[in-house]
């Protein structure tokens, strides 16, 4: 099912409606249960004392073959979207945590990227790991599942170009403290955001906000690839609980359409869940931001 090609797309401050400029309409999602009063906000959490490294050691210290997919499905689609085409200037990844394959994934495809975290204690630990030479490198497992890719394979030395890339002295690279929700306007020419919206919140309409403004972020055209943990219902890390929503494919791909997104897969992995307990699977979506409308 592909969206409405007719004009370009604009969301709204809440991300809970869309605005499309032709048609003239306002669309309201109904596609999850109504709020309960008890949920928790992304404002409850304790996000600057997330314990980054307890994160990083339950979910990326051992590669996981739903990592192994994840990679190859988005590697495919970056090379499809960009093979022959020059590099784009500016990358984000939303919400990056304790995870830097998905900056790996845009590095043959981008000449800079933004890392960008609401959590002072994550923002500190992608700082700390993108100065990190030593030999054992920790993602090195993950570039190898990348680097026979057309594009990939171009790359010598992926961390002192990924260093490169994310050099601070550059406008829009480097590491910085942002939410979600504050992203400014087609500002990025390619982007991810890897098990953030609905892994912030236990509130519908907060999760439809963050996926909103990361689409919204992109310019019209970018090609995008954001991953989900479905069926979530919540995660511990170092004793503390945080949020999550259990969210379906259906729901990403409900809204990705609403929002524009054009040549959009969302497709659950094969792959068994095997990350932690409590989520049913993940959930890999791709396409373009806005369908390219008006180009």
């Amino acid at each position: 099912m592909m969206p409405n090609r007719q004009g370009s797309c604009k969301v709204d401050n809440e991300g809970a409606t869309l605005t499309r400029w032709a048609p003239d309409r306002t669309l309201t999602f109904q596609f999850m249960a109504d709020v309960d009063v008890h949920v928790l906000h992304n404002t409850d959490a304790p996000w600057n004392t997330f314990s980054s490294h307890d994160y990083w050691r339950r979910n990326y210290l051992e590669f996981q073959a739903e990592d192994r997919e994840i990679i190859r499905r988005v590697s495919r689609f970056f090379r499809d979207a960009r093979a022959g085409r020059p590099r784009v200037q500016q990358a984000i990844d939303v919400g990056s945590g304790t995870n830097l394959y998905p900056a790996l994934l845009m590095l043959p495809w981008t000449e800079k990227i933004l890392l960008t975290d609401f959590s002072a204690s994550n923002v500190g630990w992608l700082r700390r790991h993108l100065e990190d030479n030593s030999a054992a490198w920790t993602w090195r497992p993950f570039w190898h599942e990348m680097h026979e890719a057309e594009g990939y394979n171009q790359i010598g030395e992926p961390l002192k170009q990924l260093q490169a890339a994310c050099d601070s002295v550059q406008e829009r690279a480097g590491v910085e403290q942002r939410s979600v929700f504050d992203l400014p306007e087609a500002e990025w020419d390619l982007g991810t955001m890897f098990f953030v919206a609905e892994s912030i919140t236990e509130d519908p309409a907060e999760f439809r906000a963050a996926v909103a403004r990361f689409i919204g972020a992109l310019k019209p055209g970018a090609p995008f690839a954001a991953a989900f943990m479905a069926g979530s219902d919540g995660y511990p890390v170092a004793g503390t609980r945080f949020p999550a929503l259990p969210i379906t494919a259906a729901d990403v791909r409900d809204h990705l359409i609403a929002l524009g997104a054009g040549g959009l897969s969302v497709e659950p992995l094969r792959t068994k869940p095997k990350v932690r307990k409590g989520y049913a699977g993940m959930i890999v979506a791709t396409g373009f931001a806005c369908d390219q409308w008006g180009q």
